[in-house]
């Protein structure tokens, strides 16, 4: 995983969108939560993905609806465990 972009993508294809919408018209700034595009079993897809795909390990304290808000805030939480020294 290297850009929010990608983030994006992913979450994306974890997302049952309605008649009309489509993974394409999520940015990094989409408000998951606000928009009811996630709920907890979202979430624990795209966790789910995170560390199949991507290699991502979230710890279960970042697994919060904060860290949910948008893909933004979804990649500053993963940034931070890079720096931290986490995979």
């Amino acid at each position: 995983m290297n850009s929010v972009e990608e983030l994006c993508a992913l979450i994306g294809s974890r997302i049952t969108w309605g008649p009309g919408e489509d993974a394409s018209s999520l940015t990094p700034d989409t408000p998951l939560l606000e928009m009811g595009l996630v709920d907890s079993l979202a979430i624990m897809e795209i966790v789910a993905a995170l560390d199949k795909e991507a290699g991502v390990t979230l710890p279960d304290t970042e697994i919060v609806a904060a860290n949910f808000r948008s893909p933004k805030a979804l990649w500053a939480a993963i940034e931070s465990l890079a720096v931290e020294g986490r995979p």
